[in-house]
């Protein structure tokens, strides 16, 4: 990769933490010590062996799940990573349309499209041992249905009918385009026998056995330090060629990338501007893959400050998101602009919209008489997300508004970010990755479901239910592009476009086209990944 200039704010960013310490003036030094705090040596407080083994596999996440699962609600990249390797979709649907099989033998549409018949494979077993039938299909997807409203048609819930021990209906109220992905998103099985005595789906991690039927089974939980997994004799794809995963909490991309030369973790989400090391030298390998993420600024239109739209509007306009990502991601080759909140690589997507491209000197007028002084909250662990932060602040500073930048742990962010009644943020920064059909990204704006952008707009609603109501692919089309005209105009959503995703690892770790790159966890099946 050729070495490119990093931004003069990236760059201002780095200068700063390198004179906030107050010992060792090198920086290697620094993350040897940084890494030694972190436990970074191969075995945990208790003498389990989690790094560098044969037949362990040390993958470096970047923040700590907390003591309490909830497979049902889920919602962060680290607690979503986990309940994949504990629990199993019926199927997973890939970007390319292709399905992997899973629990499911089958699932099939009747002529009408409104009823889907899944056939289970024969034979399943929960990791503790019993059987997995339709009763437990039946008993997740009405869970669903009981917490959200993202498995409703037109506002009418899709029903579930059991025909057998291995075959579920789904009777749908109306045609739905976007069933057949939305049913295999919307669930990981739940064991009916685990969780329906014990009136909460949160599982204290400490103290508390796992039931799944993922590839894995948690054997050790460590806060703050590591989640160990073994492998799952029942996974109905076939044991998994490692004996154990191990999930290793390195909060720090420096701390990370050094245990990573170090031999102690074998793969790690990469910067750009940390990759050197990783170049042209055969003990790693790196992958760059695309989530479909889209990365955004949004405001919120709770805060008092939001309210008048052309204030809204001249905000947008002092955003010039190339520069964001460039602060973001060093390099073009590591993003492409997005002006949708659909992701360039969606076959829906177009940037026929209001684009917002950086004009100052509107953006001053607009918000001449609007507040100047504004906080912006943000996830402070995430260095891509520091820098968005910080060119945001420098451009709307020229404009002669002042953010205050708020930076909060992944956990408390999630909690502000998605009350729909918080008052005290102007200004979220976040990303998604939510699928293939455009459907499914109705749960971030429609009013009746998720809607984590928090607008509510009858319109906008009424759009995306037309879309999903009809399987003519020109007229989904046309609404589609109307749609992404609509958001776009209300002022509230600013999306900067897709990046890329860098995995590193060690030369030892094989199977990953086999595993299969998929957006959040990684990894499609981390039961097909193997250790030289």
């Amino acid at each position: 990769m050729k070495k490119k200039l990093v931004s003069i704010l990236l760059c201002a960013a780095l200068a700063v933490s390198a004179f906030t310490g107050c010992g060792s003036s090198d920086p290697e030094e620094e993350a040897k010590s940084k890494a030694a705090a972190e436990g970074s040596g191969t075995e945990s407080e208790n003498g389990t062996e989690t790094t560098g083994a044969e037949g362990v596999f040390t993958y470096a996440i970047g923040g700590d799940t907390g003591n309490t699962l909830n497979p049902l609600t889920a919602d962060d990249r680290w607690g979503l990573m986990t309940c994949h390797l504990l629990y199993s979709p019926a199927y997973y649907v890939y970007a390319d349309g292709t399905i992997d099989y899973i629990l499911a033998e089958s699932m099939e549409p009747s002529e009408d499209g409104l009823t889907y018949t899944m056939k289970l494979k024969e034979g399943l077993k929960w990791s503790d041992g019993e059987p997995l039938t339709a009763d437990d299909i039946i008993y997740t997807y009405e869970e669903q249905n009981k917490q959200s409203e993202n498995l409703f048609i037109g506002g009418e819930p899709i029903k579930f009918e059991k025909v057998d021990d291995l075959t579920v209906e789904f009777k749908l109220p109306s045609v739905c385009a976007s069933a057949m992905e939305m049913l295999s998103s919307e669930a990981s099985i739940l064991p009916k026998h685990y969780f329906e005595g014990k009136n909460t789906f949160d599982i204290n991690m400490l103290e508390e056995e796992v039931v799944g039927a993922g590839p894995y089974m948690l054997e050790e939980y460590q806060t703050g330090q590591h989640l160990k997994f073994k492998k799952n004799p029942n996974y109905a794809n076939g044991e998994a060629n490692i004996d154990t995963i191990v999930y290793r909490v390195i909060e720090s991309n420096d701390t990370a990338t050094l245990a990573l030369q170090n031999g102690e973790i074998d793969a790690w989400i990469g910067l750009p501007d940390l990759l050197d090391p990783y170049q042209d030298n055969d003990s790693f390998n790196i992958t760059n893959y695309s989530e479909g993420r889209v990365a955004y600024m949004r405001l919120n239109p709770k805060s008092a400050n939001m309210q008048d739209k052309s204030y809204r509007e001249g905000i947008l306009y002092a955003m010039d998101r190339e520069e964001i990502l460039t602060a973001a991601y060093t390099d073009k080759e590591f993003f492409d602009l997005g002006y949708s909140f659909l992701p360039p690589n969606n076959s829906y997507y177009s940037d026929d919209v209001e684009k917002w491209e950086q004009d100052v000197d509107k953006a001053k007028e607009l918000t001449a008489k609007g507040s100047k002084s504004l906080k912006l909250c943000y996830i402070e662990e995430d260095q891509v997300q520091t820098n968005q932060a910080l060119t945001i602040q420098a451009e709307l500073k020229e404009i002669g508004i002042e953010v205050e930048m708020v930076g909060m742990n992944q956990a408390a962010y999630m909690k502000v970010a998605y009350d729909n009644e918080n008052t005290e943020y102007d200004i979220y920064l976040g990303g998604y990755v939510m699928g293939v059909d455009p459907d499914l990204y109705s749960s971030l704006f429609v009013s009746t479901k998720d809607n984590m952008i928090n607008y509510n707009n009858p319109e906008i609603d009424k759009l995306f239910a037309d879309g999903n109501a009809t399987l003519d692919e020109a007229e989904r089309k046309e609404i589609y592009n109307e749609l992404q005209k609509k958001i776009s105009e209300e002022a509230i959503f600013y999306p900067f476009g897709s990046n890329l995703r860098t995995l590193v690892t060690t030369a030892r770790v094989g199977g990953l086209e086999e595993a299969g790159f998929v957006p959040i966890y990684t990894f499609g099946d981390l039961s097909k990944l193997e250790l030289k």
